[in-house]
């Protein structure tokens, strides 16, 4: 059995038996892992802390053929971005990104660049009181990663360059609008919230967090994005509803 060496951020744990947990992990040479952790409900496991959900870790494990569900062998931690001075809101967000990275990348599949925004992201996510502007960053990079977003520069009737004035977004067909072609059916996505698009798409989540923008601004980036999660994922997240509610 081939044993592979990964930086890995823990996405979920659920229960296998009364000993084992089932670990879901992101990592950037194989997306999304799910692997069995044996003996971790012991009180004596050496690893059980590393594998909370939240962390960061370096991770051993063995890839056995055939199967989906492969076996953690050691595991010693990084960073914890959930302790003790954490903050509710700020849980509520990383568990939410961390269901998006969930939903999104696929098993066993490299997926550098969604491991990356999701660590960037946490991480920037540990030095602001707002979260807000990092919460609508990273659900658009994660939509535009996954090639779920789409080109909002131009109309796609008549060509017209629409990032600086602002459009309607029709996300069932991808397309876009200006406001004479859209007739006023759509997103409505006005100037300052299609510049805050585009800073999106320019600036690092740090960067980015700490922009001010208009809260009708946000609102519309949100309704964007929430539109487009939903309609790729067919239900709305159950962590988003609950930051939602605390942001």
């Amino acid at each position: 059995m081939p044993i592979h060496e990964a930086e890995a951020i823990v996405l979920r744990q659920y229960s296998l038996s009364d000993a084992d947990r089932i670990i879901v992990f992101i990592t950037r040479e194989y997306g999304k892992v799910r692997a069995a952790a044996k003996g971790v409900k012991k009180p004596k496991s050496r690893i059980a802390g590393c594998l909370e959900p939240l962390n960061h870790i370096r991770l051993e494990f063995d890839v056995r053929e055939g199967r989906e569900l492969h076996q953690v062998r050691n595991a010693e931690l990084i960073h914890a971005f959930w302790g003790k001075n954490g903050g509710v809101n700020r849980l509520y967000a990383f568990s939410y990104f961390v269901e998006i990275a969930n939903e999104l990348v696929q098993e066993n599949q490299p997926s550098p660049a969604l491991f990356r925004l999701l660590l960037a992201s946490m991480k920037a996510g540990e030095t602001i009181s707002d979260l807000n502007p990092l919460v609508r960053y990273y659900e658009i990079w994660s939509l535009k990663l996954s090639g779920l977003l789409p080109n909002y520069a131009y109309c796609s009737n008549c060509g017209k360059c629409v990032k600086d004035e602002g459009f309607f977004s029709w996300p069932e067909s991808g397309q876009v609008r200006c406001y004479t072609c859209s007739q006023g059916r759509g997103i409505r996505v006005g100037a300052e919230a299609a510049s805050a698009l585009d800073a999106i798409t320019k600036l690092s989540p740090g960067q980015f967090a700490v922009q001010s923008f208009a809260r009708n601004a946000a609102t519309e980036i949100e309704r964007l994005s929430q539109r487009l999660l939903r309609l790729h994922l067919e239900r709305e997240l159950k962590s988003y509803r609950i930051l939602r509610e605390a942001l």
